[in-house]
């Protein structure tokens, strides 16, 4: 239900408007009656009233179109008694337009069309009064973003750690990777810094996408002493019917969240 300090200030305004409109048009007295009629006798003074009226007409039905793009619906029942009372207050205006104009049948048009368009522009100018303002479609958003907090520039004891002394060793010695046999990769991992460096991860993979070719999984070292290595065996399995070419091994060293500092490749031949 609509508020009812609404409804009465748009009833009070369209009632104003009406009895001002009588007055000048002359249906309605107050006063001397010699001076409404000195008013309605000079052509001139309607033609501006007509010109006024129409023109207030064409402006609220202009704003109410702007307005009912931007503003959500009115209150149902304020927006019916805008258009009934609008509807009322058009006809009156027309018929009075009309038959000054045109006589009795010029009246029963301008009638016909001020009810029309009265009770259109009623109807707009009490939604307009009654619809909830929405402000959010013209605000600007400011989307509040934390700063980037610039990553603490430090140095890991990892990145000290070298590989040395890369062996592969095959089960027949023959340096080839076989179908079905097992292999080993042994490397040292040396660190040449100062500082201990902790929960270091062995990295042995094989880069050239060869099918059947299973390394073991690699296992942490908690920590390698400054000027101290680590030797470390990764186990490389064949599987049947390998494809004979040649496969590229690296070896690498990184930390615990697989960043890696060292690295070295080396290629071997593969035999079905």
């Amino acid at each position: 239900m609509y508020k009812r300090s609404e409804y009465q200030v748009i009833m009070n305004r369209l009632k104003e408007q009406r009895k001002f409109i009588q007055v000048v048009m002359g249906t309605r007295q107050i006063g001397k009656p010699t001076v409404i009629k000195q008013v309605l006798k000079d052509s001139d003074m309607k033609k501006r009233i007509t010109t006024y009226f129409i023109g207030i007409l064409a402006l609220a039905i202009l704003c109410s179109g702007c307005s009912t793009n931007r503003m959500a619906a009115g209150d149902p029942g304020a927006v019916l008694a805008g258009a009934s009372i609008g509807g009322n207050v058009g006809g009156a205006i027309g018929g009075l337009i009309g038959e000054s104009n045109r006589g009795w049948r010029g009246g029963y048009r301008g009638s016909a069309i001020g009810t029309i368009v009265g009770t259109i522009a009623g109807a707009a100018i009490a939604n307009a009064a009654t619809a909830p303002k929405q402000t959010e479609e013209y605000s600007y958003r400011v989307e509040r973003t934390q700063p980037s907090r610039p990553q603490p520039q430090y140095s890991s004891a990892i990145e000290n750690l070298r590989i040395h002394n890369i062996r592969f060793i095959d089960a027949n010695r023959d340096h080839t990777i076989n179908s079905g046999e097992n292999c080993k990769v042994i490397f040292e991992i040396i660190n040449e810094g100062n500082r201990t460096a902790f929960n270091v991860v062995p990295v042995v993979v094989e880069i050239t996408g060869m099918k059947r070719i299973y390394i073991s999984p690699s296992v942490m070292i908690e920590q390698i002493k400054p000027h101290e290595g680590v030797k470390y065996t990764a186990s490389i399995n064949a599987g049947e019917r390998i494809k004979t070419g040649e496969v590229i091994i690296r070896v690498a060293v990184a930390d615990e969240n697989g960043q890696e500092y060292d690295w070295q490749e080396f290629s071997l031949p593969t035999q079905r």
